[in-house]
């Protein structure tokens, strides 16, 4: 999975209505076919010495393929940085060289004659690499010993293992790594034994069985500390769970990892499929980004670890009220890859929703179980407006299963690949309901178990589970539809005919890539004498239709739960929009407190209902968070009141969206109170909150506020530094330059690197010392800071940097460095075309 981490996303800000206009595109890119095969690859066998001093690895492995093809004479292999010394072919009588070829990226190995398809053979492949991708090595920093650990997805493998890979292929795995004490090595299945060797290392010999993909083969070494988690009840079978985290680290593993034994359990019981595999560990190795699903032994992010009462964020996401993902979440959503993904696995990047989407609409489904149903609802809510706000701000639509892409990063757009794929899959099954979608999803694992998956394969198991025809919805949702339907409604009561006429139109643009959605619609019209839910059919430009009642309508909530994927603006007064806030559910309620704002921004009526939101510890916590962003946007000392009334919350969860909404609003009484918070709030994340919102209203006292909390420790990720240069960034002062110089090297965690590159690109864009360090952290080892670094070049817009960037894209092997570096170079261009 490639979620956002820390990327810094842009304040969420409350999106405006307006009729769109065309503007949408897709994104650019080749198409790309599903990759042809040559040999069916049946099991892996590596024999290797890492060394982590030397930041190098040496040995063989041994892989037992069978032809596919009668013409065979070359086999060829990915392989961008292993060096290859002997290839051999073994036999009942030894072992027989093989001549080949290494050019580029491929290892050609040339076959004896007379391979029939299905024949087997075993090659052993000799060699040693310094991978530039696929397998990072990490020296010894102060108190932090030397690790290594790979991240295969996207195809990185081809830096460290010269073996064919792509998604559709898969084998079963023996791993015998050795490395010098005192470190470990952790990887996929079971550990069958641990050698001591005469030169005093260890060899770890790993065993999975169950075939896998080459992207998700897992190996991390370093200096790694276990914490049991207690086993997980499938059926019969006990499953042993096992976090692997640093000396120092282990309680803070224990709460963090605490609820993945009832997660394994609870997706068992949910998809009708149990748990597939020999174990579930979970590893926090230095420096990973975010998190990878490699098949039982998944990496997290070091900010996955926290501790009762902290921040929760997958990589502190300060800007926002709420991040886009919790660590839960994160844990979540790895473990159910373990269904979609390593169980079943997108035949090509083209159908990567089935891994990606899939893995998310779970994680919120465990939300859902776990904290209950309104939580989900808000969830739901606040994906639908990640995905809304970024296709406003970037114009990119596209369809969940597309094959124009350029590099394997084109396709992990989180607003789209994950929170919209999400929110497509809790429509189909509102629309199918649970009796129908979940047996389905149970007859799609068990139809395609260990197997390679397109779209085609999910519909036939929804199609036959319910006896629908689905093309409609997935020619929309899936194939087509890139973008999503944007409905204007207006009602009328009629009393003289007991009816409420109902007017529904589709306003988006229609594109050859974008037009009309067939889309079933529930419509509750509460009265005095209750509610009533309808559900209309909306498949053409605009529908009007009448709808019974039996008296004047209270509320008319179209969308009733805020299940379909769109932009709905629902014409109706201030009484209106206060009375549905007050007496909606929680879905309607969302949607009203974001009306309220838009369209009444300065009136009483609407500031007073949500302040009561915001003040009333009753009402459901997204809620109240919501009311308080709005209140932000909406400004005035009546929204200031209520938010500076709203930092003595008990809800942490509370006073943090104070604090942005507070960093929305500005003024000398708002920063006022982010001080007061900065100095007084208990919370971690609060005060982190509080810190940038200081610095993104430019407060007159941001600056010595800011340099005083870069003096203060945290509990978690060093949070408060991560905060203090993230608001000092934002005042774009070129005072700051050795504040971020300081904190761009390794001796820094990951995050208080980005930010440091951040606020220096943004203070002194023209220091020369800047585009030297950038230059430099474009080859650094953490490969996040790497395509930082290339970003951030192209922003200088400096044209004695296009001959850095030109070469770097021919020497990477990695190839989304590649174009990263392409595309620093073409934003430079297009700059100085500009003057």
């Amino acid at each position: 999975m490639r979620c956002p981490g820390l990327l810094f996303l842009l304040l969420l800000s409350a999106p405006t209505w307006a009729r769109p206009v065309p503007g949408h595109h897709l994104p650019e890119g080749a198409e790309q076919s599903v990759r042809e095969r040559e040999v069916d690859i049946g099991r892996l066998e590596a024999d290797l010495h890492i060394d982590l001093k030397r930041q190098r690895l040496s040995g063989s492995i041994t892989v037992t393929l069978s032809a596919l093809r009668s013409d065979l004479h070359t086999v060829h292999f990915d392989a961008a940085d292993p060096v290859v010394s002997k290839v051999e072919l073994l036999g009942r009588s030894g072992a027989e060289k093989l001549s080949f070829d290494k050019k580029s990226r491929l290892l050609a190995i040339t076959l004896p004659p007379g391979i029939e398809p299905g024949q087997e053979l075993k090659i052993r492949i000799h060699y040693s690499a310094q991978p530039d991708s696929g397998l990072y090595f990490f020296a010894q920093t102060g108190n932090e010993s030397a690790e290594a650990w790979n991240y295969g997805e996207g195809g990185r493998h081809y830096g460290w293992l010269p073996l064919y890979n792509d998604t559709n292929d898969r084998f079963s795995v023996d791993f015998r790594i050795s490395v010098a004490k005192p470190y470990r090595v952790l990887a996929n299945g079971t550990l069958i034994e641990t050698l001591e060797n005469p030169d005093g290392s260890r060899t770890f010999h790993w065993v999975q069985e169950q075939p896998i993909p080459n992207y998700l083969l897992a190996l991390d070494v370093g200096e790694f500390v276990a914490v049991p988690l207690r086993s997980a009840t499938v059926g019969a079978r006990k499953v042993p769970l096992t976090v692997w985290t640093h000396r120092g680290d282990e309680a803070s593993a224990a709460f963090s990892f605490g609820a993945t034994p009832a997660m394994v359990e609870f997706f068992s019981s949910r998809f009708g499929y149990d748990y597939a595999w020999d174990k579930y560990d979970q590893v926090t190795p230095r420096n990973f980004s975010s998190a990878m699903e490699t098949t039982t032994m998944v990496g997290f992010a070091p900010y996955s670890l926290s501790y009762q009462g902290g921040p929760q964020d997958n990589g502190p996401e300060l800007n926002l009220a709420f991040p886009g993902w919790t660590t839960e979440d994160t844990i979540a959503h790895e473990l159910a890859h373990h269904w979609f993904g390593d169980l079943l696995t997108c035949r090509s990047l083209a159908s990567l929703w089935l891994n990606e989407s899939f893995a998310t609409f779970a994680h919120t489904v465990w939300n859902g179980h776990a904290h209950g149903e309104d939580d989900l609802t808000y969830q739901r809510w606040r994906y639908l407006n990640h995905y809304l706000d970024f296709v406003r701000e970037s114009g990119v639509v596209r369809p969940l299963e597309y094959s124009g892409f350029d590099v394997s990063d084109d396709m992990y757009t989180t607003e789209i690949t994950y929170f919209k794929g999400a929110l497509v899959l809790h429509m189909l099954r509102r629309i199918l309901g649970d009796a129908n979608f979940y047996p389905a999803i149970s007859m799609y694992l068990n139809r395609h178990q260990f197997a390679e998956v397109e779209s085609r394969d999910f519909q036939r198991a929804l199609e036959d589970a319910s006896g629908r025809n689905l093309d409609w919805f997935f020619n929309d949702w899936i194939r087509g539809g890139g973008g999503y339907p944007a409905l204007q409604v207006s009602w009328l009561w009629v009393p003289e005919r007991n009816a409420v006429d109902l007017t529904l139109e589709q306003v988006q643009a229609e594109l050859p890539f974008e037009n009309l959605f067939d889309l079933p619609i529930e419509v509750e019209i509460r009265t005095a004498g209750g509610s009533r839910t309808h559900r209309v059919r909306l498949n053409k430009k605009s529908l009007s239709v009448a709808l019974p009642v039996d008296g004047k309508p209270l509320m008319v909530t179209v969308d009733k739960g805020n299940w379909l994927v769109a932009d709905i603006h629902q014409e109706e007064t201030l009484q209106e929009l206060v009375y549905k806030l007050e007496h909606g559910d929680l879905a309607s309620a969302l949607r009203t407190a974001r009306q309220l704002a838009q369209d009444h921004a300065r009136k009483p009526a609407a500031l007073d209902a949500l302040s009561r939101v915001l003040a009333d510890g009753s009402l459901h916590w997204g809620l109240r968070q919501e009311a308080a962003l709005d209140l932000g946007s909406m400004g005035g000392d009546v929204a200031g009141a209520a938010l500076v009334a709203g930092l003595g919350d008990a809800d942490q969860r509370i006073r943090r969206a104070v604090v942005v909404a507070l960093g929305r609003l500005g003024g000398a009484r708002g920063a006022a109170a982010l001080e007061k918070a900065i100095e007084q709030d208990p919370s971690e994340e609060v005060v982190g909150a509080a810190a940038v919102a200081l610095g993104t209203m430019q407060a007159p006292r941001a600056d010595v506020v800011l340099q005083g909390l870069l003096e203060r420790d945290a509990r978690y990720y060093d949070v408060f530094r991560l905060a203090a240069l993230q608001g000092l960034a934002e005042l774009e002062d070129k005072s700051h330059v050795p504040t971020f110089a300081r904190h761009i090297g390794p001796a820094f965690n990951q995050g208080l690197r980005l930010a440091a590159i951040d606020g220096w690109s943004r203070a002194a864009p023209q220091d020369p010392d800047l585009a030297a360090a950038l230059k430099t952290l474009a080859r650094d080892p953490d490969y996040t800071i790497r395509g930082a670094a290339l970003d951030a070049l192209g922003e200088l817009h400096h044209a004695g940097d296009m001959e850095f960037l030109s070469e770097y894209a021919k020497a990477a092997s990695d190839r989304n460095l590649q174009k990263r570096a392409r595309e620093a170079a073409k934003t430079i261009r297009e700059f100085a075309g500009k003057r």
